[in-house]
């Protein structure tokens, strides 16, 4: 069962909230993050400025003046400090759709020990980069997304709790409403607690790289410690927001290829056909329909494949459309056998609609790339197959959202 606590919050005010919080970093170009930081007097973006600033020559000075940044904002009083509280976090689409999660502490031993099951691989050097940033900053501004099979007592909890007036609300740039409220009654700390506590185990929705360089981070701290480590120092835990299966939205990732290999497009399409089942449908944008069903779009037309057997494939790994897209499609015809550095292909985030086919279109049609491919969204349960088989999906097999904001609720590792 995995351990879970609260959290004293570094946050902004009300007053504060517009203009402090920011998506994430990695989802801004860099005249965005220029515009941010030029127009915002507070933004979030100005304390990890120096994270990118060549001036400071020295990596571990920059990422310690991070720190020196955000404990400068909690003397301007631009951020609280709470006491030790849960937050009800949720956030609404402009399509009206809406997702809940909790935000506390998990601990880093529970993922050690496979508590908290993983589905990706990581990358060593992002692994590295974030970890050291960690060594210099001392604090979470996101939290690593973590998902568990519903429980209805949790939701219950959340619910009513979330009849009060909420702590701090705004809208983003993408007409996105995000809502926290704090909770620090005694015995409802203890109610969530337990409750969650309850629960077999969590997977990893979003943020690998955020958890192995947590993991690093400790390892790290506990080499240098002067005392003995009982593993529940605040060094031990991260930041998580925990979300129902029933609340997470996983939308599919799709892919674009610069080339077909030097085949010709008859020739490709020959290839093609010896695993899956190859329909023109024309012109017009289509969605893949249910699992197993590609959609493919080359020479300003659309195509269905339908893989044609499935018996000899690895338990698990058959049910994603990704490895199969892998194994059949991307190595053997088109010769890309890493997908992480191969600069022949690029990914596209999808919406489940044909907004996201019309995106994979001009992606292929403005972008100098040749052909495109379009899967059905992974299921929950798939994920939680693959992190409970011990395997791990191909990169970039989902786009899950929430996307937690930066700065809505800081944990100090420090404290």
């Amino acid at each position: 069962m995995p351990q879970f606590r609260p959290f004293k919050g570094i946050r902004p005010t009300e007053e504060s909230v517009s203009d402090f919080v920011t998506k994430s970093v990695d989802r801004y170009s860099m005249d965005e993050i220029q515009e941010n930081i030029n127009k915002r007097e507070h933004s979030f973006l100005h304390v990890i400025q120096p994270t990118w600033d060549n001036a400071i020559e020295n990596v571990s000075e920059r990422f310690s003046k991070v720190r020196t940044n955000l404990e400068n904002y909690m003397d301007q009083k631009v951020l609280v400090q709470d006491k030790a509280s849960f937050y009800i976090y949720q956030v609404i689409q402009p399509n009206g759709r809406q997702t809940k999660g909790l935000l506390g502490l998990v601990n880093i031993n529970d993922y050690k020990a496979n508590t908290i099951k993983k589905h990706e691989e990581t990358i060593a050097r992002r692994v590295d980069l974030f970890a050291n940033y960690l060594n210099g900053s001392h604090f979470h501004a996101e939290p690593v997304l973590l998902t568990h099979k519903p429980a209805q007592r949790v939701d219950l909890l959340i619910e009513t709790e979330m009849k009060r007036k909420p702590t701090l609300r705004l809208k983003d740039d993408d007409g996105i409403e995000h809502l926290l409220w704090r909770v620090d009654n005694r015995l409802n700390l203890k109610q969530f607690k337990d409750s969650i506590e309850k629960l077999e185990g969590l997977y990893i929705a979003d943020g690998h790289h955020r958890m192995e360089s947590s993991l690093k981070y400790t390892e790290n701290v506990a080499n240098t410690y002067d005392e003995k480590v009982y593993g529940d120092e605040t060094f031990n835990y991260t930041l998580a927001l925990l979300v129902s299966h029933d609340e997470l939205i996983i939308n599919d990732y799709n892919r674009v290829v610069s080339d077909l290999n030097g085949l010709s497009k008859e020739e490709f399409l020959k290839q093609l056909s010896e695993y899956f089942e190859v329909i023109p449908k024309g012109n017009d944008p289509i969605l893949p329909t249910k699992k197993h069903h590609i959609v493919m779009y080359l020479e300003n037309e659309f195509y269905s494949l339908f893989t044609k057997s499935l018996d000899h494939e690895i338990e698990g790994l058959k049910e994603l459309d990704t490895y199969i897209f892998e194994e059949h499609l991307l190595k053997p015809i088109l010769d890309i056998h890493d997908t992480r550095n191969d600069k022949r292909i690029g990914f596209v985030h999808g919406t489940k609609d044909k907004d996201g086919i019309e995106r994979l279109k001009q992606k292929v049609d403005q972008d100098h790339y040749v052909v495109g491919f379009a899967f059905y969204p992974v299921n929950v349960s798939d994920l939680q197959l693959i992190a409970d088989l011990g395997l791990k999906m191909p990169p970039k097999s989902t786009y899950i959202e929430p996307k937690p904001l930066s700065g809505f609720a800081i944990f100090d590792l420090k404290d």
